[in-house]
């Protein structure tokens, strides 16, 4: 029998109607997550594994439009970013090898979000922003890996965020594919996923306004330009 599992509204649950009864308790704002499946079985482990997601930190992020964190003296935060100068910035427009890209991060400790205690980046020829906004992200976890205090990683990419803390889990489950296509960076992807699943309990996401009032965004920002001057 047909079952479909709903997550994230009002009408979360598993249900056994035809998709015409079930479809009206989807159309709800906020949107759930929902899934059609050819057994109870599995739509309640679906179900389960959404939300025991839910539950943690890793498998969503804070929106602070204002930039301004409220630092955890034992926590690492973890500033990300990547950049590019590239002649694709235009509609119809391509990466060509010669245009500069770049990540950078940027770790504060504890409540000093103003002096970092590392950083790090590095710069290429012909390489995506997108490229670089995930690149940033992987390092930020391999460092994040070295520690065994919570850590929270904070990118002004809504891309990277929503990949990290949803996207991925459903490309992962499908066996790293999705429906419409080829999944962009799938290697980097394929990378944080492995890395943030030892720390997933004591990770977590922050969006920031990009070159806007968050100190550790705009020295991320800062560090990826001059790695392309040098390049």
């Amino acid at each position: 029998m047909k079952t479909y599992a709903i997550i994230g509204n009002q009408y979360e649950g598993l249900y056994t109607q035809p998709w015409a009864t079930v479809q009206k308790y989807t159309q709800t704002k906020p949107a759930p997550k929902y899934k059609g499946f050819t057994s109870k079985a599995e739509a309640q482990a679906w179900f389960d594994l959404q939300q025991t997601a839910q539950s943690l930190d890793s498998h969503k992020y804070e929106t602070l439009y204002s930039g301004a964190i409220k630092a955890q003296s034992d926590r690492y935060y973890i500033f990300t970013d990547g950049g590019s100068r590239n002649t694709g910035n235009h509609a119809g427009g391509h990466v060509q090898t010669t245009d500069k890209a770049a990540w950078a991060i940027a770790i504060y400790h504890g409540s000093d979000l103003t002096t970092p205690v590392y950083t790090a980046s590095e710069a290429y020829f012909g390489r995506t922003n997108n490229d670089m906004e995930v690149l940033a992200l992987l390092n930020a976890l391999i460092q994040a890996n070295k520690v065994n205090e919570p850590i929270t990683i904070v990118s002004d990419s809504k891309y990277v965020l929503d990949t990290a803390t949803n996207w991925m889990y459903n490309w992962q489950r499908a066996g790293w594919q999705k429906a419409s296509g080829p999944i962009a960076n799938l290697e980097s992807w394929q990378k944080v996923y492995d890395l943030i699943q030892p720390i997933t309990e004591r990770l977590a996401f922050i969006w920031v306004k990009g070159h806007a009032t968050s100190p550790g965004n705009i020295k991320v920002d800062e560090l990826l330009n001059i790695a392309m001057d040098q390049l």
